[in-house]
């Protein structure tokens, strides 16, 4: 991983040193297993690790061992080895192979490496749950498919992401589960000259369980999981990312990544707030991604074990790790800081002009009016032009938009008359219908006669007062979220 995005907290667990430091601390905790069922005198365990504390792992020298045996097992072996009398040296990795001494300490290190995923993301859920308070009755317009469809509090957005995530972190514990086991079972997993029960006490005293079952590697479908879970929260914290960035286009910006106060947007426009955070995590993503397929394919190993999955490993998982760690450092950094503009929120309400409630009115219609004769399908088309008639543009707007101009000249002086001009919503959804004021519309079938029959029902229904006021109701926000309290209360236990 390149510095921009190495994390210390990640790389002090992955280091060279720290991997020869545990597979010292497997061979150990086999010469302890061996004293403990009686096999191996108590006084070589007290030589060889009296010698080993005095003499602290040289990686230089176990490096250019390494460059002449090209095995990195076996050159940390002779590293070792070479303070010891060959009477204790021949008592150190007897009767296992390389992989009995690494898997643990691989392991140990995974398993390390999620704690700190773990940390991390309980920060992000704390302040995914502060937001959810914070804007509960901040109300928003939600889309679907791109488009304005119902309100929401901003609040329940929060708490969207933070189930979202949820919903990683329990792939991710479960994934750390199947880390609780390893292997020291032989070259090919018979135990061979090794007692399953020197496997047993000794991956006890490094804090596992046998898996049994293992060739000369512990099956990689194990560690997969794993990956597929950390992949798995970078791409909901994209996802995340990726509605901060739709809120955050130009015009009327509902929220924005933090800005500070000496940042450049751009190189070239000033005016600019570039989402650079957000935008980063999607390339995040595409690594995590790469990183995890690679991982996958360890899987395919040949019979008992072939070296392929070797070198991926060494360079995949730290920076799996260090991914993850960044883009939840990222982006707790973004939400903690997020520009929220509530105003805007409740200005893209306004100029939606009551169509946040076209569902519920739809409902309302259908009660009403079926009784009178409509058809249901006619009470969904009576909504529909009225929605398309309160979002029609101006007169004005809709010439411009079908001229076809002969120069710039006539360009800058449209934009003066648009500047000029003032949009008002005083014909909304509601009004439309309650005053029963349909007209055509040339997007739409229904012809003049169907909406003179629409607009006389629509008369007849809100002639009546009671109508009227249950009419206006369904337009409040109050109305609308009435039931976000539940969410609330399921997620968070809090109404």
């Amino acid at each position: 991983m390149i510095n921009r995005y190495r994390k210390q907290r990640i790389d002090d667990i992955f280091n060279e040193s720290r991997r020869y430091s545990l597979w010292e601390l497997t061979e150990r905790m086999l010469l302890k297993a061996r004293v403990k069922l009686g096999v191996l005198d108590i006084g070589v365990l007290k030589r060889i690790t009296k010698i080993w504390r005095k003499h602290p792992i040289d990686i230089p020298y176990l490096h250019e061992l390494e460059k002449k045996l090209k095995h990195d097992l076996n050159s940390f072996l002779g590293e070792r080895n070479r303070f010891l009398e060959e009477e204790d040296a021949a008592k150190v990795h007897e009767d296992i192979t390389s992989y009995d001494t690494e898997e643990s300490a691989f392991i140990r290190m995974l398993k390390d490496a999620v704690g700190e995923v773990k940390n991390e993301a309980c920060k992000t859920f704390d302040i995914l749950k502060t937001m959810a308070k914070k804007y509960r009755y901040t109300v928003m317009y939600a889309h679907t498919h791109g488009q304005g469809a119902k309100l929401q509090s901003f609040g329940k957005r929060c708490l969207t992401w933070r189930r979202q995530l949820a919903i990683d972190y329990q792939f991710l514990l479960y994934a750390l589960r199947l880390l609780d086991y390893s292997k020291i079972s032989g070259a090919v997993g018979t135990y061979g000259n090794i007692d399953p029960e020197l496997e047993k006490l000794t991956l006890k005293y490094l804090g596992f369980k046998p898996f049994y079952g293992a060739t000369q590697i512990m099956p990689r479908e194990m560690y997969a999981i794993l990956a597929a879970a950390l992949c798995q929260i970078v791409m909901t914290l994209e996802k995340i990312a990726n509605d901060i960035r739709l809120g955050a286009r130009s015009g009327h910006p509902i929220y924005q990544e933090p800005f500070n106060k000496d940042q450049t947007g751009s190189s070239a426009m000033p005016h600019k707030r570039n989402s650079v955070l957000t935008e980063q995590m999607e390339g995040m993503s595409r690594l995590q991604m790469g990183n995890y397929v690679a991982i996958l394919q360890n899987i395919r190993t040949w019979e008992e074990r072939a070296i392929e999955q070797s070198c991926v490993e060494r360079v995949a998982w730290p920076d799996m790790f260090h991914i993850t760690i960044h883009c939840l450092e990222t982006m707790n950094k973004v939400l903690a800081g997020l520009d929220v503009h509530p105003e805007n929120m409740m200005m893209e309400i306004v100029e939606s002009r009551g169509c946040y409630a076209s569902d519920e009115a739809k409902e309302f219609i259908k009660e009403k009016a079926v009784p009178l004769g409509l058809t249901v399908n006619e009470c969904y088309r009576i909504v529909q032009l009225a929605a398309f008639n309160v979002l029609e543009s101006s007169r004005m707007m809709k010439d411009y938009g079908t001229m076809e101009l002969k120069g710039l000249s006539e360009t800058d002086r449209y934009l003066e008359i648009f500047k000029k001009s003032t949009t008002e919503y005083s014909m909304t959804l509601e009004k439309m219908i309650m005053t029963g004021s349909l007209t055509t519309h040339e997007r739409l079938k229904a012809s003049q006669a169907d909406a003179a029959k629409w607009n006389e029902i629509l008369d007849e229904i809100f002639a009546e007062i009671k109508n009227r006021a249950e009419w206006q109701n369904i337009f409040k926000p109050s109305f609308l979220l009435r039931n976000e309290a539940f969410l609330y209360q399921k997620i968070l236990g809090e109404n």
